[in-house]
């Protein structure tokens, strides 16, 4: 099964979003990840427009949180990759780093 069939079956166009779409329903913790992501995502956002609103040391935290979640969104990705035919986002060196 590819992208196209993929599309299909979770109704969206986008390939991030279709990815994205079999993470929350085929991995287990993927849609806690993919909330997650969209939670921290809207901080880091009001982060950069408010300046004042935040300290130095939270943006900061923000933004390591969310380079967390993405890293284990990417190996997620992969093993949706993997599963379906379709090119890795990540090396397999990448995918080790990203899992210690």
């Amino acid at each position: 099964m590819g992208i196209l069939e993929l599309s299909q079956r979770y109704g969206r166009q986008n390939s991030r979003q279709v990815v994205n779409a079999a993470i929350r329903e085929e991995l287990p913790g993927g849609a806690e990840v993919i909330d997650r992501m969209k939670k921290y995502g809207d901080l880091f956002v009001a982060a950069q427009k408010n300046s004042g609103a935040f300290s130095e040391t939270e943006k900061s935290l923000i933004g390591q949180m969310l380079n967390d979640l993405q890293r284990v969104r990417d190996v997620m990705g992969d093993e949706i990759a993997r599963r379906y035919g379709l090119k890795p986002k990540l090396s397999p060196q990448q995918q080790n780093e990203a899992t210690q």
